[in-house]
């Protein structure tokens, strides 16, 4: 789970870390990320590549310490392109640290913020490549083992656009793994009743506290891909704020449930408004995505997990199928294109005031010549 960053120390730049044989140095703090301090640093042998570092700041829990050595060891079984890999750890420190690929890119949520303030959704080979490769990655981590090949039913619990990275080369990233789900002996279990996560994104069994499977992460694939197509929330339809009645078979968790981070809506809520999406509604949200894109949206929002589909790997396997007949081939390039053209200086029009204009991203700053 991320929380709102918070200004660095002065002291930060310059900071060194040393883990093994290799030493870091800081460039500057990227702030607080669940019960991490992240840093983005620079390795002082060989060519001086970029990494980011997550240290743990709160050593008073020992929850927290338990929760950043169990994402710790999930990367560092994790192999997928679009998973961050692990370059170096050191666990058995007073204040634990993780050094990972840093990949420079602006999340998915800021993207969308830029196009909801342009007023214009992705195009659909686009959302339907990023849900793709997401899926896929999905797959991956759905069938993690353990050392002696036993299912660790892993479920990352936190799928949203603040945790997916793009980048100026095209590649999409799967992040925040720090809520995830699994059945490896001695995790860091969740107590009572909390709901981890972003609630807004998550499967009615995720904000009910019920055990997880793999099918709770594709609902929320199910929600992303939908906001990306229609710039709309399915369990916000049209920003209504209104809250339904929640239902009898809910009514005793009303006042137990609690989310991590308070969002705008409680799990009870959340959880009424995801068991209430009904096909017809996703319908009117969607009618101007292509049908194939519908009738995907349409099976991940399932409220039942039995009705979605049965892994990623199937619904990976549809996007794909729709990209495959698109005139033009989509892949990394293209998104690297649309991407840009979408960070560029341009005007956008707000209740009729004179055009305001968005900065380039320093991320994508240095890709624009050769990109646009």
């Amino acid at each position: 789970m991320s929380t709102p960053p918070r200004t660095a120390p002065a002291s930060a730049e310059g900071q060194r870390f040393t883990v093994g044989s290799h030493t870091y140095s800081v460039i500057r703090s990227l702030g607080r990320y669940g019960v991490a301090e992240r840093f983005l640093a620079r390795s002082m042998g060989g060519e001086g590549e970029l990494v980011l570092i997550q240290q743990l700041q709160d050593t008073r829990h020992t929850a927290d310490r338990r929760r950043l050595l169990e994402e710790a060891w999930l990367l560092s079984h994790l192999r997928h392109p679009c998973i961050p890999r692990v370059h170096a750890m050191a666990l058995r420190a007073q204040q634990p640290l993780v050094v990972l690929e840093y990949v420079e890119g602006m999340t998915l949520e800021r993207m969308l913020n830029r196009s909801v303030a342009g007023g214009r959704p992705f195009s659909s080979p686009f959302a339907a490549y990023v849900i793709a490769q997401l899926a896929d990655a999905l797959h991956t981590a759905h069938g993690l083992t353990d050392e002696d090949g036993r299912l660790l039913q892993f479920v990352h619990r936190d799928v949203c656009p603040r945790n997916i990275q793009l980048t100026a080369h095209g590649e999409v990233l799967l992040t925040g793994f720090g809520s995830a789900f699994t059945t490896r002996p001695g995790r860091y279990v969740t107590r009572g009743m909390l709901v981890k996560g972003a609630g807004e994104y998550a499967a009615p069994e995720v904000l009910l506290r019920r055990k997880p499977d793999a099918r709770a992460d594709l609902f929320s694939l199910g929600l992303v891909l939908l906001e990306l197509l229609t710039h709309q929330h399915g369990l916000d339809p049209a920003g209504d704020s209104t809250r339904p009645a929640v239902p009898k078979h809910l009514a005793p968790l009303e006042n137990k449930l609690r989310a991590e981070e308070p969002g705008w809506a409680p799990p009870v809520q959340l959880a009424a408004r995801a068991e209430q999406l009904r096909p017809d509604v996703l319908e009117r949200m969607a009618s101007r995505a292509p049908a194939a894109l519908r009738a995907i949206v349409q099976r991940a929002l399932r409220p039942q997990p039995e009705d979605r589909y049965a892994s990623a790997a199937a619904m990976r396997d549809e996007l794909r199928a729709f990209l495959a007949e698109q005139p033009r081939s989509y892949g990394k390039p293209a998104l690297a294109a649309e991407l840009q053209r979408r960070v560029a200086r341009q005007g956008y029009r707000l209740s009729g005031v004179e055009p305001s204009y968005s900065p380039v991203p320093a991320e994508f700053r240095r890709q624009e010549a050769r990109l646009c």
